[in-house]
């Protein structure tokens, strides 16, 4: 799958918690995305729909902190009960698809990221992941790039 890579500002995303191990986006923790993603779509959100990943933990088997919701653009937009996450400036492999079912692209687009990671091909940080979904077929997946990746386009 191809991908560019691209300097990103911070990026805040703030809603529902999931703790996971690794990506929750296959099998039965898939629906419990979905259902957090249903709750945070029948309200009004105060920013765009999005994802980040952060506080993971791969030497444990990938365990991270999935936070499902919208993105911010202070503290101020966040809503009660939800919580903030902040993914830091950086480098980012960017990758971006288009599809009929919104959950399938993301499933294909990670196993991409996690192949090319296996591959050598890219190097993350770990210091934070996000989606965007500039619509309700698309979805942009930024990953956290070490600084040692020196990939440019593919």
């Amino acid at each position: 799958m191809d991908f560019n890579v691209v300097e990103r500002h911070e990026t805040l995303v703030a809603g529902t918690v999931l703790r996971s191990p690794a990506l929750a986006v296959e099998g039965p923790r898939r629906l419990k995305v979905e259902e957090a993603w249903k709750r945070n779509l029948a309200r009004t959100l105060p920013g765009p729909p999005a994802t980040a990943y952060v506080d993971h933990a791969p030497e444990i088997g990938s365990y991270l902190t999935h936070i499902v919701g919208y993105r911010c653009e202070s503290l101020a937009e966040l809503q009660p009960g939800d919580v903030l996450a902040r993914v830091p400036a950086g480098r980012f492999a960017r990758f971006q698809s288009t599809g009929d079912n919104l959950g399938d692209i993301i499933v294909s687009i990670w196993r991409a990221v996690w192949d090319l990671e296996a591959a050598g091909t890219l190097v993350r940080s770990y210091t934070g992941d996000f989606e965007h979904y500039p619509d309700s077929h698309t979805v942009e997946v930024f990953v956290a790039l070490a600084d040692e990746t020196a990939t440019g386009n593919r």
